[in-house]
């Protein structure tokens, strides 16, 4: 399973590794050497990922947790602390993913808060309890997931939009602030099909539409945000701070 070994002794948290993008990173992180902890709703899914990663020779543990609950979050810092001692890498992947929604329903104000409670909150979250753990062995590197709708806002999905878009605020910021201690935050805009995502545009009709903006020609797969997650995650990206860095075959252009 190991290539090239550009993690090799690094710990790794992966938050909402059960299935898509972030089961692929937790792969490709263990396949570069690094040891993972990975989180999602349901244990079952991520047992089965953890299961996959040891028969490949990797290294890798399971834990049943909720983003946004600061509670699941702190276990899960300790987990990894009890476990190998320190956290360098910390992917912030996870998401609630509220359905299409026009902006006058009134239940739009409580979809707003399922998603920034699971991204933006949960992210937070995460960085705070992992802040002093970084400073003190010298640095790391946080991996945020956006989205390029935050920047598009596409009709019918505010809420998921906006929470994204204050990822790339608190990415922006973190960075800014945390810097001198030499850690790393940046943002990954990524697009993968995925089994939401693929009901979405066929139920919508949109399929062809999407399509025609992607530069490329072809929606991504989950493997290939790997490697410029490995990237931001390994030391060969040491001057690499406070960027959005598209991974969607230039639907998005910055």
């Amino acid at each position: 399973m190991r290539s090239s070994a550009r993690l090799q002794g690094k710990v790794a948290i992966v938050t909402g590794g059960g299935q898509g993008i972030g089961e692929a990173i937790a792969a490709g992180y263990a396949g570069e050497g690094a040891k993972i902890l990975i989180t999602g709703r349901t244990i079952g899914k991520i047992e089965e990922v953890v299961d996959r990663i040891e028969t490949a020779g990797g290294t890798a543990i399971a834990l049943e947790a909720v983003a946004g609950e600061r509670d699941q979050s702190e276990k899960t810092v300790e987990l990894a602390l009890s476990k190998w001692g320190r956290v360098d890498v910390l992917v912030n992947n996870a998401h609630t993913f509220t359905d299409f929604l026009p902006l006058e329903d009134p239940k739009m104000e409580e979809h707003c808060k399922v998603d920034f409670q699971s991204a933006f909150f949960g992210s937070l979250q995460l960085m705070q309890i992992c802040f002093p753990l970084m400073v003190g062995q010298g640095g790391g590197s946080i991996i945020n997931m956006g989205s390029s709708y935050g920047i598009r806002c596409e009709p019918g999905f505010l809420a998921y939009a906006a929470s994204k878009e204050a990822i790339r605020t608190l990415t922006r910021t973190a960075a800014r602030e945390w810097g001198k201690h030499r850690i790393r935050v940046n943002t990954i805009l990524p697009s993968a099909l995925s089994p939401k995502a693929i009901w979405y545009l066929e139920e919508s009709k949109t399929y062809d539409l999407e399509l025609s903006k992607v530069a490329m020609g072809r929606f991504g797969a989950p493997e290939d945000i790997v490697p410029t997650a490995i990237f931001l995650a390994s030391d060969e990206s040491h001057f690499v701070t406070g960027q959005t860095i598209g991974v969607e075959g230039g639907a998005t252009m910055l």
